[in-house]
């Protein structure tokens, strides 16, 4: 989430209610719920302050809740505070647990432990999981490594930064984000993500065996969040279309229709990659024969040397592949993505430059996917992006290999 801090500086004027209305240490719930939706708070960064903006929405939002859990993990930068877990309920809040220590939300082992602490003290007939926090889509390197402030370098989820509000930090990449979630006691009906560009070809891949449904934007979305406060009530509806409309219409008149958001069927992923491994053959995508990204809808980039790792699909083969071609794959795109809003504009930190491209309904797929270029390999700011790429299995399925890539 959320580079935008500058638009809403207004936010550090709110209280944080949610960890002062109750301090004691509640015993652990019995009971079975309808649905338990997880909220994975990764704040300790430069967006902490909006950890007291959403909570407190959170909390209100729980007002009118029955027969449901409504748990969030929190992790911000403060003196002295360490993560710890709350619990929504009624327009009140407690605190469930108070960690001793601090540490990295983006470790996958720490993850896999509050996951799991919270699925079995919360059980529920279903669960769905919220992720909170910093994220620039697929791409990938070391595992939480550090990075250093202003380091031009990207990662995909979950930057933690310790008690330190800079640009660096510790990420976590969406192959092991899968590995984290592969092993927990339960599965999850959706995953919401309250973050930056994550619906993208490549991430819902590699999530589509764990998660019935993908509920994100393939572009920045702004500081402040989700407005929770009206979308909770969605979170816990008893079917999937009531839950899926309602966040996405919800996110989408909050921002005043600028944020484009989808809603990926995640059992339709292996049917889509199938399809583009297909047209991909017709094309032939080589090294020596790169194809037309000039005016293409993209979601990420240095405006300069124009590198960019989030491209439209749709619009990507709209314009390049053969009309029947497109025509058959577009069936499956329809498949996956059953749910979507476009946005004519978006309010980017510097990441999207709209005079490039005009963004239409027609274009908008609500996915993005890599496209590999050989300039690419000339700069350091994108040196892990066609090197790095083969670690994600839609690489493999799709069969850029093939291409020399």
């Amino acid at each position: 989430m959320k580079h935008l801090l500058s638009f809403f500086s207004m936010a550090m004027l709110f209280v944080f209610t949610a960890c002062g209305s109750e301090e004691h240490e509640e015993p652990p719930f019995s009971g079975t719920a309808k649905r338990t939706m997880i909220v994975y708070m990764s704040g300790e960064n430069n967006l902490s302050t909006f950890v007291t903006r959403d909570t407190t929405e959170m909390i209100a939002g729980s007002k009118n809740l029955t027969d449901c859990y409504y748990i969030a993990f929190i992790d911000k930068a403060e003196s002295g505070q360490n993560p710890s877990i709350w619990k929504f309920e009624k327009g009140k809040s407690t605190r469930v647990r108070q960690y001793d220590e601090d540490f990295y939300s983006s470790d996958p082992e720490r993850m896999h432990e509050v996951l799991s602490w919270i699925i079995s003290q919360y059980p529920a007939k279903s669960y769905a999981l919220t992720l909170w926090g910093h994220a620039q889509g697929w791409v990938i390197s070391n595992d939480t490594i550090e990075v250093a402030a202003n380091s031009n370098l990207r990662r995909a989820y979950g930057r933690d930064s310790g008690n330190d509000t800079s640009s660096g930090g510790k990420w976590m990449n969406i192959p092991t984000l899968a590995s984290v979630l592969k092993h927990l006691n339960a599965r999850f009906d959706y995953i919401f993500c309250d973050c930056c560009n994550m619906a993208n070809a490549e991430t819902a891949y590699e999530l589509r065996n764990l998660t019935d449904y993908l509920i994100a934007s393939p572009a920045e979305i702004p500081a402040q969040g989700a407005p929770y406060n009206t979308i909770s009530q969605s979170f816990f509806a008893d079917n999937m279309t009531s839950v899926c409309q309602g966040i996405v219409d919800g996110y989408y008149q909050s921002v005043g229709g600028q944020l484009p958001l989808s809603v990926i069927k995640m059992s339709e992923m292996e049917q889509l990659a199938n399809a583009t491994r297909v047209i991909l053959q017709t094309m032939a995508p080589t090294k020596e024969k790169e194809l037309d990204l000039n005016g293409l809808m993209y979601y990420d980039g240095e405006r300069k040397n124009q590198l960019r790792s989030l491209y439209d699909m749709n619009d990507f083969l709209l314009q390049n592949a053969p009309a029947n071609d497109y025509g058959q794959w577009k069936q499956a795109l329809d498949k996956a993505v059953i749910y979507k809003k476009n946005a004519k504009g978006w309010i980017s930190n510097g990441h999207v430059n709209f005079s490039d491209f005009t963004s239409t309904d027609e274009k908008y797929g609500g996915m993005s996917m890599y496209i590999p270029r050989t300039f690419y390999d000339l700069y350091a700011y994108s040196d892990n992006y066609n090197s790095t790429y083969n670690k994600m299995l839609w690489y493999w399925t799709v069969g850029w290999n093939s291409y020399g890539w």
